[in-house]
């Protein structure tokens, strides 16, 4: 199957912060030091002076504080505190955050934001540029193969239905259908595959994906050395899913939060009420049917639930999927009278105002 590449033709911005005097250290994070920046950092965020109308800064923020993991939170803050008195920069790291985590992870299936913002902190500047020489090519070729191994890992059902995948079910003899309920299914990844290929003949799209993966290992930490574009494809960052799940999961409108048990997940649903939810119990514990197939990983799950819930409470998911509705059911109509805003159109074709 081909695949085309939804980051082509992103553009990258300089961020203020790429020529500070003053860089994050790369020393490591402490409890100490999550404790201290605590009452500075929420000083910051309640004295910050919008730049504009709707300027949801402190709110993005907030969200990511409220749901990345300790370590992280500790890292955010720094750089917080390290922009308190500079609004201009403060709003540079808002961008960065949603730019390259929140735009790609829930666009990465369908229609991409085309502008991403680099870090204002030199030491992530450092480490897009060593990314851009790891990241290699690939394509969809072995898809199909992933499919199978994960149908055979997860009893050829979808984890959150236990629905029979339509395929295997027919190759069940008459006697062993009994009252198995079937379903089209489709093999989910976790961590967008959209984050592996590229075209290797632009740097522009190397140092876009080198970004989003230098962003999401800074504030996923959790993930570092787990995965890369290198390793998308594997059985540890997919499941399978009923197609119409895989939609929702895909999106971020449904989740699964880890529990004290391993392997047990609470299912989040962002519209409990949507006809595909209807068949998603509150919790669901995953099995492993061929031992010799590794389980999905804990951590890509516990990293798509955390990139769920800041896309919720920041509010950044439904002014996307606004915008995304939007592009999808209007016509641009160019007027010959030079009367045409191009500059709106162009802006909301490509998801910069979000």
């Amino acid at each position: 199957m081909d695949f085309k590449d939804p980051f082509d033709g992103y553009q990258l911005t300089k961020h203020p912060s790429s020529a500070s005097s003053d860089p994050l250290s790369s020393a490591p994070n402490s409890p100490l030091q999550w404790r201290d920046l605590q009452p500075d950092v929420e000083r910051i965020l309640r004295g910050y002076k919008p730049l504009r109308q709707k300027d949801d800064t402190a709110d993005v923020l907030r969200a990511f504080l409220k749901y990345l993991c300790k370590d992280a939170q500790t890292t955010l803050m720094r750089e917080i505190k390290q922009f308190g008195d500079k609004p201009a920069e403060l709003r540079q790291l808002r961008n960065f955050l949603v730019d390259s985590i929140l735009k790609p992870m829930m666009m990465a299936g369908g229609k991409q934001p085309k502008s991403l913002t680099p870090s204002p902190v030199r030491e992530v500047a450092f480490g897009i540029q060593l990314s851009m020489t790891q990241i290699e090519p690939s394509s969809r070729s072995d898809q199909s193969i992933l499919k199978k191994r994960c149908l055979r890992r997860d009893n050829n059902r979808c984890i959150l239905t236990g629905m029979v995948d339509r395929a295997y079910f027919k190759s069940l003899p008459p006697q062993r259908r009994g009252d198995l309920i079937v379903c089209t299914t489709e093999c989910a990844h976790i961590i967008p595959f959209a984050l592996r290929k590229f075209d290797p003949n632009s740097a522009q799209e190397t140092e876009v994906k080198a970004q989003i993966w230098v962003a999401l290992e800074r504030y996923f930490p959790f993930i570092k050395g787990k995965i890369g574009p290198e390793s998308i494809n594997t059985p540890a960052n997919a499941v399978t899913l009923r197609s119409d799940i895989h939609v929702q999961f895909g999106a971020f409108d449904i989740s699964t939060e880890t529990t004290a048990v391993a392997h047990k997940y609470s299912i989040y649903k962002s519209e409990p009420r949507d006809y595909v939810n209807r068949d998603i119990p509150p919790f669901v514990t995953l099995t492993q049917s061929d031992p010799a197939v590794e389980m999905p990983d804990p951590d890509f799950l516990r990293l798509h639930y955390q990139v769920s819930m800041i896309l919720k409470v920041s509010g950044i998911g439904e002014k996307l999927r606004k915008t995304i509705w939007e592009n999808e059911n209007s016509v641009d109509e160019i007027q010959p009278d030079g009367s045409t805003d191009l500059g709106h159109i162009i802006s909301r074709k490509m998801l910069m105002n979000v």
